[in-house]
């Protein structure tokens, strides 16, 4: 990288982080080592692992296997160029708490931000929404190409002092069907809670 690029470079990054109010050390520390910099910007970027979760973009209709009543659409798209993909789920009315101690029914809504760590090597799910939980969930997981599926993992603790681990594996069946099934840890067991098929609009 030509010197003029690189500082232009770290100066935008320095930029950013304090529009943001983050610390800059990392950007003088990657800046500070040789082809430090340019480390950075490359573990920045989007590349393979994000290729699996490309596969998923688009709209879905989504129906519980086993609950009819159970269905929605689920939308998924890139952003940042492709960095990250931002998914959008609705599915049918239910009553939701609100303020004041009151219920309101409401369509189901969830918003989760997914992405790849190129540093940390792993998949990741940030997910909100209307029901249940106060919580944002941070979901990790792996990809195994040969069962064409994704494993995510996470902790809650949606009641004081009342934990729980669970678990997600959505498997791609074909380009235009996938499958999640829920999980969670019962007894020293993963025990099924839930599973939605997914069929490309």
């Amino acid at each position: 990288m030509k010197i003029s690029t690189l500082l232009k470079s770290i100066y935008i990054c320095v930029y950013s982080l304090a529009l943001m109010g983050l610390s800059a050390g990392a950007i003088a520390q990657a800046a500070a080592q040789p082809d430090g910099m340019d480390k950075l910007l490359d573990y920045s970027r989007p590349g393979m692992a994000h290729f699996q979760l490309a596969k998923l973009a688009g709209s879905w209709a989504f129906q519980d296997a086993k609950l009819s009543f159970v269905k929605g659409v689920l939308v998924r798209k890139p952003i940042y160029n492709g960095r990250f993909y931002q998914v959008e789920m609705t599915g049918g009315k239910l009553p939701v708490p609100v303020a004041d101690g009151k219920m309101k029914d409401e369509f189901y809504q969830s918003m989760q931000i997914e992405g790849f760590d190129n540093a940390r090597g792993k998949y990741f799910t940030t997910a909100i929404n209307n029901h249940i939980g106060s919580d944002i969930q941070m979901q990790t997981g792996s990809f195994d190409p040969a069962t064409h599926t994704f494993t995510y993992e996470w902790d809650d603790e949606l009641i004081p002092g009342q934990t729980g681990k669970n678990r997600r594996v959505l498997t791609i069946n074909d380009p235009n069907h996938y499958t999640e099934v829920f999980y969670e840890l019962r007894d020293g067991n993963f025990v099924r809670t839930r599973e939605l098929d997914y069929t490309r609009k």
